[in-house]
């Protein structure tokens, strides 16, 4: 299954420190000022993180409240609200964060994700999802975003273009990997297919994808072989148990259909 990557980058809090061991005598440092506000702004980012999204959007609220002219606030609570399906609200926070600052980026790439899951009609998304490469050209998330958006319109050779692109960024991303296999997949190009699934997981779950690649494209006899060898060698990976139950008849008579 193609799958978007998320548009809003999670700042975690770390409690690690490096240095050099202090002689015993030597006067602890002198404490910082706590900004209270900017801890529960870490504490908003990572309940999102941890997709708590209840808990970070009483965070959100209450900060937005004393920072209404935050835009990083007003993506991440418009992405709150997205995956809690409050399409209203996540557009009305996007446009606020886009208002307030037009180079946000991911303002642009969660409105267009919002658009995708949505199911708005025409290339709005795509259009947010290109503004967003445009101001970060170094976020690899934003390329794939693009891709697959391309993908479930079948423009198949733009959404390798945006994929490659965004490989180019993060070449170990295995989400975009195996969205390149799909992609590959729905060109009949199989042995590239297999390649990108190979970089994308395990051996089993690169053979489950490319049963699914071979069963989008009307061969199941390909598709049932590997959904069953994947299930065979990892009784544990469910989606290939599954996928075989589902698409593979008994006695293996498998039949080969033309797309």
């Amino acid at each position: 299954m193609m799958r978007f990557l998320s548009a809003t980058v999670l700042l975690l809090a770390t409690t690690a420190g490096i240095g050099c061991s202090r002689a015993a005598s030597a006067p602890p440092p002198e404490k910082p000022m706590v900004d209270g506000p900017a801890l529960r702004k870490e504490l908003a980012f990572a309940l999102a993180g941890h997709r708590e999204w209840s808990a970070a959007s009483r965070q959100l609220i209450a900060l937005i409240a004393q920072r209404p002219h935050d835009p990083e606030l007003h993506t991440l609570i418009g992405t709150v609200y997205r995956e809690q399906s409050l399409f209203e609200q996540a557009e009305r926070a996007y446009a606020t964060a886009i208002r307030l600052d037009p180079k946000m980026a991911g303002a642009y790439a969660g409105r267009g994700i919002l658009r995708e899951v949505r199911g708005d009609g025409g290339d709005a998304a795509l259009e947010d999802f290109r503004i967003a490469i445009r101001l970060r050209p170094s976020e690899g998330a934003y390329a794939n975003n693009l891709g697959v958006a391309l993908y479930v319109r079948g423009r198949y050779r733009d959404a390798e273009a945006a994929l490659q692109e965004g490989l180019r960024q993060d070449p170990f991303s295995r989400r975009m990997r195996n969205n390149l296999g799909f992609v590959y997949g729905k060109l009949r190009q199989f042995d590239r297919a297999k390649r990108e699934f190979d970089h994308g997981g395990s051996d089993d779950e690169a053979e489950n994808n490319l049963g699914y690649a071979y069963e989008q494209a009307g061969d199941v006899r390909a598709a049932c072989a590997l959904y069953r060898h994947a299930a065979s060698e990892n009784p544990l990976l469910r989606a290939a148990s599954e996928n075989a139950q589902r698409a593979c008849p008994p006695g293996g008579r498998e039949e080969t259909k033309t797309p």
